[in-house]
């Protein structure tokens, strides 16, 4: 039985797989060449916009409720998206992998930049399923106050060290708990995407 459901899931997701590469090809690509470049600020740039121009796109445009009629539940749809658009991340390093000078700074960077989406894809995701924030103002709000947040305190001045730097998806002071914090963001982005179907 879990054998014929992973087959069914896996077919739907290859179904969606193709109908997003279909439709958003043209404007994934252009963010997609941007982020062969090494170097974790053209990663994040890129993921950055790649949010916006898919599920975000999809949100504001009220494509959703079209996706919802073919065999997709919204569970589904979040998680096929997050996949979808996370293949295109990793592509885009493993292309570009021979311009790496290390095969350690190939594997950081990949991990801030899946830390830096992981957490944007979820946070903006909540606020706009959760709070009703407008698709586009949500992900820039959460780079607005992130940006501003992390730019607080003073390193080596112990009372105006602030913990936040720590789980930052910009800053990521450490790497770990920046992983912890995005899964938190990812899981808050399911719950709010999930509910508001039964709304």
């Amino acid at each position: 039985m879990s054998k014929i459901l992973n087959n069914y899931y896996f077919l739907q997701f290859d179904e969606y797989l193709h109908k997003q590469l279909k439709e958003k090809f043209g404007t994934l690509v252009i963010f997609f060449v941007l982020m062969l470049y090494p170097g974790s600020g053209n990663k994040t740039f890129g993921a950055f916009f790649i949010i916006i121009f898919s599920i975000l796109s999809d949100i504001k445009n009220k494509r959703l409720d079209l996706l919802t009629f073919l065999p997709y539940s919204r569970k589904n749809i979040f998680w096929f998206e997050f996949a979808f658009t996370s293949l295109l991340i990793l592509l885009s390093f493993f292309i570009g992998l021979p311009y790496y000078r290390s095969f350690q700074n190939f594997l950081v960077d990949i991990a801030t930049a899946m830390i830096f989406y992981s957490a944007y894809y979820g946070l903006s995701i909540a606020l706009t399923c959760g709070l009703k924030i407008d698709p586009y103002g949500s992900i820039f709000l959460v780079l607005l106050v992130d940006a501003i947040l992390s730019s607080l305190g003073k390193e080596g001045v112990k009372h105006l060290y602030n913990p936040y730097k720590l789980i930052s998806p910009l800053r990521q002071g450490n790497m770990l708990l920046s992983f912890v914090f995005a899964v938190i963001c990812i899981y808050l982005g399911y719950i709010a995407f999930s509910k508001k179907g039964a709304d």
